[in-house]
C-alpha cells in the first residue's frame, strides 16, 4: 500500500471515527458543518497516512495521536478544553506503544514532559490550561521517539502564535462574542505530527 493510498484509506476510515469521538465529547453537541467535516477528515487522513509510512513501532506510536489527539484538538478548538475521556486513553495508548517500542524509558520521558509543563502551569497559571498539561506527556513520548523534541516545540510554538493571531482577528471581527482564550490543543497536536513528518 503506497503512502497516498494509505492516506486516502485513512481519511475514509479514521476521519469519521475522529469526528464521532470529537462530537460525542463536546458539552454542546451541535452537528459539524461540511467544511469542518472535510478539514478534520483530510487532516486525519494525512496524519494516519504519515503513521502508515513509518516503521511499525513508529506507526503504532503515532496512530493514537492521529486519532484521539485530533479528536481532542477539535473539542479544544470548539470549546476551549481538552476532555479527559480523550486525553486519558491517548496517554495510555501512547505509553503502551512507547514501552513496547523502546522500553520503560517511555515512562521517564512522559514523566519529564508532565513535570516541565506542570512547572510552567504553576509559574504562569493563566498562560496554559490543565488540559495542555495532560496532553504534554503524550507529546513528549512521540517527539522523543522520532528524535524531534526541539523541532516539535518550535513548530508547536509557531502554530500557537498563528492560532493566537487568528483568534485575535476573529475577536476583532465579532467583538460581541470574544473568545475567553487561545486553544493550544490543535497547535500542539498538529505541531507534533508535523515535526514527526519532517
Amino acid at each position: 500500500m503506497t503512502s497516498a493510498t494509505g492516506a486516502a484509506f485513512a481519511a475514509v476510515v479514521a476521519g469519521p471515527i475522529v469526528i464521532v469521538l470529537a462530537f460525542t465529547s463536546l458539552c454542546v453537541r451541535t452537528l459539524p458543518g461540511r467544511p469542518e467535516v472535510a478539514s478534520v477528515t483530510a487532516l486525519t487522513g494525512l496524519a494516519v497516512g504519515l503513521a502508515l509510512t513509518r516503521h511499525p513501532g513508529g506507526a503504532v506510536l503515532l496512530a493514537p495521536l492521529a486519532t484521539l489527539g485530533c479528536a481532542a484538538a477539535v473539542v479544544d478548538a470548539r470549546e476551549g478544553r481538552l476532555p479527559d475521556r480523550l486525553t486519558g486513553p491517548l496517554l495510555g495508548c501512547t505509553l503502551l506503544a512507547g514501552i513496547v517500542e523502546y522500553g520503560v524509558g517511555a515512562i521517564a520521558v512522559a514523566a519529564a514532559g508532565a513535570i516541565i509543563v506542570t512547572l510552567l502551569k504553576l509559574a504562569a497559571s493563566a498562560a496554559i490550561g490543565w488540559g495542555d498539561v495532560k496532553l504534554a506527556p503524550t507529546l513528549a513520548v512521540v517527539l522523543a521517539d522520532h528524535g524531534t523534541l526541539f523541532r516539535g516545540i518550535a513548530l508547536a510554538c509557531a502554530m500557537v502564535a498563528l492560532t493566537a493571531g487568528a483568534v485575535a482577528l476573529a475577536d476583532r471581527r465579532n467583538p460581541s462574542m470574544p473568545r475567553s482564550g487561545v486553544p493550544y490543543g490543535p497547535a500542539l497536536v498538529l505541531g507534533t505530527l508535523g515535526a514527526a513528518a519532517l
